[in-house]
């Protein structure tokens, strides 16, 4: 980001009361005060405006993520950002830094250090993350799941691998794991980022999400005793009437 909205858009951490959501690039909206600083109360249209803006997202694709969180989790096209921590909804188990709802309605929303300093340990020191690291760090994980992820969450869980390295990585494909601490630990935009050059658009995430999910299915294929197509079927079934579900 720019030295100006840095300066207009200063970090400044939730405090008590202000709603946050499980996912770091909302949070970091909120808390450089994109998005309304309470996390309360967001219009579809401010939703929008503040991942273009920030993000470089395509106008297609900011709208069908806003959309897909307003509509899922939010209340006459309006969202408050701890509503997406509703179990099952877009939130799934296996998260990459925030632990699993176990048995609770909503999921924690505050980072767990454990986890963090786990998916930290998956970058090179020197090199940082690839694309090909955070699908390992999915694959990681998801096995440790008593139960594997519904078809439809663990394509989400891919596309959030996807979306970071789009989002965060440098010109060397990589991104350096400062960022990633800053970004998943703190939740603000990081000292030494920019926002991507180049417009993100729905095929780019598409493609890249693809890619992730080929990995893990490709790791998948080599450990699962059952037949693929079977669990991929049911699994989807499964999915789906847990997102449709009209829990609050």
């Amino acid at each position: 980001m720019s030295t100006s909205n840095r300066t207009s858009h200063p970090f400044i951490p939730a405090t008590p009361g202000d709603r946050r959501s499980p996912c770091p690039a909302l949070n970091a909206l909120a808390n450089h005060g994109y998005l309304p600083r309470n996390g309360q109360n967001i219009g579809l249209w401010h939703l929008i405006r503040a991942v273009q803006e920030v993000y470089n997202l395509s106008f297609i694709l900011a709208t069908l993520l806003a959309l897909a969180g307003i509509l899922l989790c939010g209340h006459a096209f309006r969202l408050d950002l701890d509503a997406l921590a509703i179990h099952n909804k877009i939130e799934h188990d296996a998260s990459l830094v925030h632990a699993d709802a176990s048995g609770q309605q909503r999921a924690p929303t505050e980072v767990d250090p454990k986890l963090l300093k786990s998916f930290l340990s998956h970058a090179d020191p020197q090199r940082g993350t690839s694309l090909y690291d955070l699908a390992q760090v999915r694959i990681s994980r998801e096995a440790q799941l008593a139960h594997p992820l519904d078809l439809i969450h663990s394509q989400i869980g891919a596309a959030e691998a996807a979306l970071c390295w789009l989002l965060l990585k440098q010109d060397t494909g990589r991104i350096p794991s400062s960022i990633l601490l800053q970004w998943y630990g703190e939740e603000r935009l990081p000292d030494n980022w920019a926002r991507p050059r180049h417009v993100i658009g729905l095929l780019d995430a598409r493609a890249k999400a693809a890619e992730v999910a080929h990995i893990m299915n490709s790791h998948r294929k080599s450990t699962w005793r059952g037949t693929p197509s079977s669990y991929s079927l049911n699994a989807f079934v499964s999915g789906l009437r847990t997102i449709l579900k009209c829990d609050p």
